[in-house]
């Protein structure tokens, strides 16, 4: 799936809302995987394509060689979204609006 699918299933996930109560979980697994193929094509826009480097690595490249407001955006949409893909007991399941926070974050990210 493309990036502008992914977001586009984790936005119709979150209004719906019929997954019993992990809607915002689940988009935010689909919203991270658009993010990290966006990261993907804006290395590879920068004639920086690493396929095999982590999402980390791919963030530091970005932070080189991309604009500021573009490596920030990605690298702190990434760190949110990676932190409400992960199940903890101790904490609570990401917000809906906070999902959409970061959908609409990854949306903006997109090359035009």
């Amino acid at each position: 799936m493309s990036a502008v699918e992914l977001l586009a299933q984790a936005q119709h996930i979150l209004a719906t809302r019929g997954t019993a109560g992990s809607a915002s979980r689940m988009a935010a697994f689909l919203a991270r995987r658009a993010l990290e193929e966006i990261i993907e094509a804006r290395c590879a826009s920068l004639h920086a394509s690493a396929p095999w480097a982590t999402t980390r690595s791919k963030l530091l490249i970005l932070r080189a060689l991309d604009t500021a407001d573009a490596s920030d955006g990605a690298a702190i949409a990434w760190s949110r979204l990676s932190n409400a893909c992960h199940l903890h007991a101790y904490e609570m399941q990401p917000s809906t609006a906070e999902v959409e926070h970061l959908c609409r974050v990854v949306t903006r990210l997109m090359p035009a």
